[in-house]
């Protein structure tokens, strides 16, 4: 991890959360997982950090069953920090709270799956620590809840997110990520 760069944190980017019948698979999973891999893929040669955060078998939500796999184009590298966690939120692996605090201020931003659970509580945890963590609207999947179809829970999670003055617009990542202000800076 190197200190001062922007950091990428990619929050359950499994098949799980993508896989055709999955009780949490995102219908648009397919469309959601290509923004998150060209989102890692322009982070990656940006010389940003990229973190990893994944359930594990017998976390909350991949009882022993899941598809735990990355999604293709997203799977952690060497060098990369994988974190694998039981908890819901990124910060039930103990070192999430560390790596944020140790990027010294840098911008840090969230994508990947499971709004409004996973990303929704680590939005809040983030909150709770005042820790920079900035959710990016249009690189987020969520599920079918109940009677809420999965674009009702990815925009409750947006709308969260912007209410605690955390969210960012996937075009003004792309514009820092092309050498542009910081993404925080532009809301």
């Amino acid at each position: 991890m190197i200190l001062t760069v922007p950091l990428l944190l990619c929050m359950d980017l499994q098949q799980e959360f993508v896989a055709p019948g999955r009780p949490f698979a995102d219908p648009d999973g397919d469309e959601i997982s290509a923004v998150c891999a060209d989102l890692i893929a322009q982070a990656r040669r940006a010389g940003w950090t990229v973190v990893h955060a994944q359930l594990h078998q017998g976390g909350p939500v991949i009882a022993g069953h899941g598809l735990t796999q990355p999604i293709p184009g997203c799977e952690p590298r060497p060098g990369e920090v994988l974190l694998r966690r039981a908890g819901v939120s990124a910060f039930a692996h103990p070192d999430m709270e560390g790596i944020l605090e140790s990027s010294m201020g840098a911008e840090a931003y969230m994508i990947g799956f499971s709004a409004p659970m996973s990303l929704t509580s680590t939005l809040y945890d983030a909150e709770d620590r005042r820790v920079r963590l900035s959710l990016v609207e249009g690189a987020i999947g969520g599920a079918d809840v109940g009677e809420w179809a999965a674009g009702d829970t990815r925009a409750l999670c947006c709308d969260t997110a912007r209410r605690l003055s955390r969210a960012v617009t996937l075009e003004a990542v792309l514009s820092e990520l092309a050498g542009g202000t910081p993404a925080a800076a532009a809301l």
